[in-house]
């Protein structure tokens, strides 16, 4: 067996002591195995001409667009819903919508992310809740009201958030639905789930001026409300990945949801609703001590993001690029800028430089995987050992499990032998940070032919038709499916 050399030293060292591992090798055995004893290194892609696209990072499918043009369609599809269209009449439910789209994603090789709304915007005359639940008997003072604001365009109705009634039938939507994803039986398709239902779009905001003139008894969503409906998510999807809106008014419902509960089996991650705003993020670093709480939650819980509309001129581009480094943002909704222009204008409506921004903000969010250097030893009776160095030259972990597999494929495509190994993908931050793996294994005789050694990171979930194609390797070298091929190997 040829000594190995030790895994700090550097490539050309590390050559050289490949090829003196090579001659004290000998002959393959007959019958067995080519002897290999050889090192490579690797090129990571430019990140200014970097197209690899992978799950949960980058930009995802935004409500049916994706407006900044990608190598690929995008691995993850977002859309939101309002209650009223899935419970018309109490108690009887029309899911029929998500399902559908979180069947189409999975028949995409996408996995699907949501969020219900109790309310959308202001002023627009419309009510988003059932329409049993406006003025309903059963609630104290009418499960909420209208409130005038002097627009001209209409009215805007308002739940009594901190009503029993509305929060019992919110609990009951939220099982509902839970239980007709799993009937589905596409419940492990889900990309994440946005904790929703509360404030203007879902999203955890609500201006205070619509209780100026407020009815007697209804009051602001209290801080026990609002924890009871993040609760209200988790237990109904207890085993999913959740993300939380971080309005600073919110922050004791984030401490509970990020810091408190035990219900997910997932941490919980941080969703922004306004990515591009100039001084949005001062809410927190304003109260330093405060964001101090969450501010590493992105190392283990992805941090998701969609932009404030903006238009050409407006500096969204770059504002929102340099949040999403700031702040470690994974995933940004690939849409909702330059509303007013056409769908097919609305990219060229900006300029080059923000295009250009726009493009290096979804090359630069979220991890980019890579592989410096390798290191192969194969006796001639199936004595295989790899040495390699991993890097995430990104601005965050992976979130979901990937397993890195190397792999003996044969001339037809198809893994003859597999082992694990032992690299923690989760584990490696960003930033270029580097781990080095060195392991052996005894490698059963196969028959007669040529091989591909390969390193494929592979979706580590139940193989149950739902799991994530290949991750790719953020190299120049990686094959077509974004695995690697170490090299060719021999059977006598």
């Amino acid at each position: 067996m040829p000594l190995l050399p030790p895994l700090d030293l550097p490539p050309r060292r590390l050559l050289a002591c490949a090829l003196v591992a090579a001659v004290a090798a000998g002959p393959a055995h007959a019958g067995g195995w080519e002897t290999v004893s050889a090192s490579r290194t690797y090129n990571t892609i430019a990140l200014d001409s970097d197209d690899t696209v992978n799950p949960m990072r980058g930009y995802h499918r935004w409500q049916n667009q994706e407006l900044v043009p990608q190598a690929a369609p995008a691995l993850d599809a977002f859309r939101r819903y309002h209650w009223r269209d899935l419970e018309s009449v109490q108690g009887q439910y029309t899911f029929g919508a998500i399902l559908a789209d979180l069947k189409a994603a999975r028949e995409q090789g996408r996995k699907y992310a949501f969020r219900l709304r109790m309310m959308a915007g202001y002023d627009d005359g419309q009510l988003y809740a059932p329409a049993y639940l406006a003025g309903n008997p059963s609630c104290l003072h009418g499960c909420g009201f209208w409130a005038d604001s002097g627009a001209a365009s209409g009215k805007t109705w308002v739940p009594d958030w901190n009503d029993p009634f509305v929060l019992a039938r919110s609990r009951a939507l939220l099982q509902a639905l839970a239980q007709a994803i799993a009937a589905s039986g596409n419940g492990a398709s889900i990309a994440w789930i946005d904790v929703g239902l509360y404030g203007q779009y879902g999203e955890w905001a609500m201006r205070k001026s619509v209780y100026a003139n407020r009815p007697a008894g209804i009051e602001e969503a209290s801080t026990d409300t609002r924890r009871a409906i993040a609760q209200m998510h988790f237990e109904a999807f207890p085993t999913r990945q959740f993300v939380m809106f971080i309005p600073y008014a919110n922050r004791d419902a984030l401490r509970y949801a990020l810091l408190e509960q035990t219900i997910t089996s997932k941490p919980v991650g941080l969703r922004a609703d306004c990515l591009a705003q100039a001084g949005y993020f001062r809410q927190w670093t304003d109260h330093a001590d405060d964001w101090r709480l969450f501010s590493d939650q992105w190392r283990k819980a992805p941090f998701v993001a969609e932009f404030c509309p903006f238009e050409s001129g407006q500096a969204g581009p770059a504002t929102a690029r340099a949040q999403a480094s700031e702040f470690h943002i994974s995933s940004v909704g690939n849409a909702n800028f330059a509303l007013s222009k056409p769908d097919n204008q609305r990219w060229l409506s900006l300029t080059e430089p923000e295009r250009h921004d726009m493009l290096m903000l979804g090359r630069e969010a979220g991890y980019r995987y890579s592989v410096d250097s390798s290191w192969v030893s194969l006796t001639g009776d199936g004595q295989l050992t790899l040495a390699a160095t991993f890097r995430n030259s990104g601005n965050a972990p992976a979130y979901e499990p990937w397993n890195v597999r190397l792999e003996i494929v044969d001339a037809g495509g198809v893994a003859r032998w597999s082992a694990s190994v032992p690299v923690a993908m989760n584990s490696l931050a960003g930033g270029g940070v580097t781990t080095s793996v060195q392991s052996s294994w005894r490698v059963p005789a196969l028959a007669a032919g040529s091989y591909a050694l390969r390193l494929v990171a592979r979706d580590a979930r139940p193989a149950d038709g739902q799991q994530r194609r290949p991750l790719a390797w953020v190299l120049a070298e990686r094959d077509a499916d974004g695995g690697l091929t170490l090299r060719n190997l021999r059977s006598r």
